[in-house]
């Protein structure tokens, strides 16, 4: 920008801020909270309508009810008899209970709650122009009606797991109480039966299966006993008592045997013991002999006879008869003694021989029963294998015959997987509209309506407002602020004329504002005079006021002052200070009048003025060589030239001032300038290498909170009230 080069700077202190650096990346909240007062009109407006809103819709809702039914899924329970065994129930899984809410809410659990509660019927849910006829699904199928109902019974109930429990909750939304709760519970039961119809579906499919496999199951076992027992007798396997005949044959004939060896030696013990005694000349003392009867009554007879003949020797003597007749029957008897003991010995060696018969025929049938003992052990794996086939049978029909038991016995108690926590009662009062929730949600809703409508409304806003809005966006200096007359002033003076009231409260804070603003625009070396131009984008913003009122404080403050009315077109204030004065301005520009006599003292202080009345032909008063001469006459004759212009966008006059005047000081009215068209009067006033001193915001509501912003005097302006007499 051209407007003011570094010799400016030196010459007349010009600084001028271009950006600042180190912003935060958030927002500042003073700044946040300067715009949210700003608004605030906008943000009550917004919210009032909002929260109107929401009131007529809470007042004009039909209310609804909702009731509330609970269903416990038992994933785990003791039966009476082991139902597990035959119908898998369900598992201690949370997914399960999810699942389960999923059924309830499903549409076929929805469609026979609709047909136990007719509710095809209920306009409440079907409209009474939707179709009662079927429509070819057959007579389980649901008609246009039924999936109507279907589907606005779904969008009012809601199924819901009670957090991380086995709890599932069923709410039922309807315009009757009553209704609501028959649903809610109308869904548990329906339920509930689904549940355990589902259960004896299975248990009666599980009843027919385990059923018709076990008796299968029995012919098989039946045919692999049957073959075990032909195979035995084919291969003579026939057993008794855990033993096959041959085992069983070979194990009596092992035992045959050991008592035919234990016989053969008792008897040749016998025989042996009688040789022996016989050998030692015992023989009458033979064991053997001395057990016959036969002995026993010969020895008798023998010791009867041999007392006789003692007796007869002992009477007679040797040679007696009797004694002889004695003798001869003692050897008589003797002699059947050794007779008969001779015929012991025989039989004891027969005896022997006898045994030994025996044990070598025993033994011989012995071998032959080994033999087909050997014979049938090639068998006897076959008999195994099949043997093993006829119990792994007779097993697995057993375990079915008890499957079949067990469901015969489920058939006759179908039990469900859930059971109904409780049921639901009776709404005593609508859930909806909820009144205190929904003003709660409608505050909410019109407090961020509030702020979305500020948001926009700042976003929307092109004009000048904040010192910001000069230094950043436009990236010129800030001159400062005046405020509106009302907003700084008392109730009695705040339709006094600026220009009036600047003169009866020296002391005021709107005196003050212009002090600074004349102190920003006027700064100058001592013993240099300076001529500020005063311009503004449009008409209206302010600018012949603060002319006056700057050239009037200054001309207070013992500066000589001179203020040109430069705005040929509506001469403002020569209309307000010197109403009725002839030309003067443009015959000082020609030379027709000395500028001595166009000047005119204003009557309230000792500021001078040079009036205008305005252009009467198209001529170009303002050429440069004549604005160049009238300023180098004012610099000579006065400190400070103060030259109200014309609007820079709609006349082009002001642009020859500008030019030529040590700065310019543009007026923008506060928050009414749009930003563009102060953005486009720079640029213009750059074109023809105007000194452009800085932005001036006019006619500011102080009363409004940090109204030009906090960086500027008028976010803390109550701070300071102490220091005004307004």
């Amino acid at each position: 920008m051209a407007s003011v080069t570094e010799a400016d700077e030196r010459n007349y202190g010009f600084s001028r801020e271009r950006g600042r650096s180190g912003r935060s990346l958030l927002p500042d909240p003073k700044y946040l909270m300067m715009v949210f007062r700003r608004r605030l009109w906008v943000f009550v407006g917004a919210a009032l309508l909002v929260l109107t809103a929401v009131v007529v819709a809470l007042k004009l809702a039909t209310p609804s009810y909702t009731a509330t039914a609970r269903v416990l899924i038992e994933p785990r329970k003791n039966d009476a008899i082991d139902l597990q065994s035959v119908v898998q129930g369900l598992p201690a899984d949370t997914n399960v209970v999810d699942t389960e809410t999923q059924i309830i809410g499903s549409p076929a659990t929805a469609l026979a709650v609709v047909r136990r509660l007719k509710l095809d019927r209920d306009p409440e849910f079907v409209a009474d122009e939707v179709p009662a006829a079927p429509d070819g699904q057959g007579q389980r199928g649901a008609n246009a009606r039924e999936r109507a109902a279907t589907s606005a019974l779904l969008a009012n109930v809601y199924v819901n797991r009670a957090g991380l429990t086995y709890v599932i909750d069923i709410t039922a939304k309807s315009k009757d109480p009553a209704k609501a709760t028959a649903i809610a519970n109308a869904f548990a039961t329906e339920f509930i039966a689904i549940q355990m119809a589902h259960r004896a579906n299975l248990s009666e499919n599980a009843a027919d299966f385990v059923g018709n496999r076990a008796v299968e199951l029995r012919k098989q076992a039946v045919a692999d006993d049957a073959a075990v027992q032909r195979y035995m007798i084919a291969n003579n396997l026939m057993s008794a008592q855990g033993a096959t005949m041959a085992e069983q044959e070979v194990s009596q004939l092992n035992q045959q045997i050991a008592e035919a060896e234990s016989r053969l030696a008792q008897e040749r013990g016998k025989l042996a013991a009688a040789r022996g005694q016989v050998s030692r000349g015992g023989g009458a003392d033979i064991g053997a002999v001395l057990a016959s009867d036969t002995i026993r009554v010969l020895r008798e007879q023998e010791a009867t006879a041999s007392a006789q003949l003692a007796s007869l020797q002992s009477r007679y003597g040797d040679l007696h008869p009797d004694v002889k007749k004695a003798q001869q029957n003692l050897a008589d008897v003797r002699s059947q003694i050794s007779a008969e003991r001779e015929r012991i010995i025989s039989t004891l060696r027969a005896n022997v021989e006898v045994a030994q018969q025996g044990l070598s025929s025993l033994q011989a049938s012995r071998g032959q029963a080994r033999g087909a003992l050997v014979a049938n052990s090639t068998a006897q794996v076959g008999l195994l294998e099949l043997q093993r086939k006829a119990e792994a049978s007779r097993a697995i029909y057993a375990a079915f015959l008890q499957r079949a038991k067990e469901t015969s016995a489920t058939a006759n108690l179908p039990q469900a997987d859930a059971s109904i926590s409780s049921l639901a009662r009776l709404p005593d009062s609508p859930s909806s509209p909820n009144m205190k929730l929904g003003l709660i949600m409608g505050l909410i809703g019109a407090i961020a309506a509030g702020l979305v409508a500020v948001a926009v409304a700042e976003y929307l806003d092109g004009s000048i407002s904040t010192r910001e809005d000069v230094e950043d966006r436009l990236d010129v200096a800030y001159a400062g602020a005046i405020p509106d007359l009302k907003s700084a002033v008392g109730r009695d003076n705040r339709s006094t004329p600026p220009h009036v009231y600047i003169l009866t409260h020296p002391f005021s804070s709107f005196a003050e504002a212009l002090r600074s603003v004349g102190a920003f625009a006027t700064r100058r070396k001592e013993g240099q005079s300076r001529v500020v131009a005063i311009a503004s984008a449009l008409p209206r913003e302010g600018k012949t006021t603060l002319s006056i009122c700057l050239a009037r404080v200054l001309a207070m403050g013992k500066t000589k002052t001179v203020l040109v009315d430069g705005d040929l077109r509506r001469h403002s204030v020569t209309d307000l200070l010197l109403p009725g004065h002839e030309e003067r301005l443009m015959r000082v520009l020609d030379g027709t009048l000395p500028l001595s006599q166009a000047l005119v003292k204003d009557n309230a202080t000792d500021l001078m003025i040079l009036p205008t009345a305005g252009i009467a032909s198209t001529e170009n008063h303002l050429t440069s060589e004549r604005v160049e001469r009238l300023f180098g006459l004012l610099r000579a004759e006065f400190e400070v030239v103060i030259v109200d212009t014309a609007p820079v966008l709609g006349v082009v006059d002001t642009r020859a001032i500008a030019r030529h005047a040590d700065a310019t000081l543009i007026i923008s009215r506060w928050r009414q300038t749009a930003m563009k068209a102060v953005q486009a009067t720079i640029d213009t006033l750059d074109q023809v290498d105007a000194r452009i001193a800085g932005v001036a915001l006019s006619m500011v509501d102080i009363r409004q909170y940090a109204s030009t912003g906090h960086a500027d005097a008028y976010g803390y302006h109550k701070k300071f009230t102490g220091y005004y007499v307004n």
